[in-house]
């Protein structure tokens, strides 16, 4: 039996009420749309910590994207309108939030480090060759890291990139994709 076949069996033995489906549904499809680069298979820029997660993410996805589009597709219009502004809002008050604490974290790691600089720490840390060796692996285990999510980002928020998908997903699927962007921008709004 493959992975496709146990999932689609274990969803269809399960009953289950139906807001509980509905939250099953938009889950599915935020787990399958959330490799958007998996399309290309391209890891050229991807060392360090993003580029593992990208891998991670492929692999738990792609079984789950198939479910998810069949029973995606199965639904009628006025659903994909709603099922792509639930999407949609979920997407922009994760988006927002995912910022607002990305730059407290950074600001709070600065100050913890300027703290440890000024207490003497790092400098005692960076005097030895062992110290050297360390932070060297971490600066470039740092950078690999950035430098994929700098290549992810330039690639998918090119707008170039995005009109044409936003084009591509209108023909593909109006009604979903219309409800993405009323539900976005209500997330963002709200």
């Amino acid at each position: 039996m493959t992975k496709h076949h146990a999932i689609s069996s274990l969803l269809q033995s399960t009953t289950m009420p139906p807001l509980r489906s509905f939250l099953l549904l938009l889950t599915l499809i935020t787990l399958s749309i959330a490799p958007a680069h998996s399309q290309q298979r391209n890891y050229n820029h991807d060392g360090g910590l993003w580029g593992e997660v990208k891998r991670c993410a492929d692999t738990i996805a792609t079984p789950v994207e198939k479910v998810a589009h069949e029973r995606y597709d199965k639904l009628s219009d006025r659903g994909k309108f709603v099922a792509g502004a639930a999407f949609g809002f979920g997407a922009s008050r994760f988006a927002v939030c995912t910022t607002v604490n990305t730059v407290k974290t950074v600001g709070a790691a600065y100050i913890a480090f300027e703290a440890l600089e000024y207490a003497g720490i790092l400098k005692e840390a960076r005097s030895t060759k062992e110290g050297d060796a360390i932070m060297a692996k971490t600066r470039d285990y740092l950078l690999r890291t950035a430098d994929g999510i700098r290549c992810d980002i330039r690639t998918n928020l090119n707008p170039n990139a995005v009109k044409e998908r936003i084009d591509r997903n209108m023909k593909r699927d109006k009604p979903g994709t219309t409800g993405f962007g009323t539900g976005a921008f209500l997330g963002f709004v709200l």
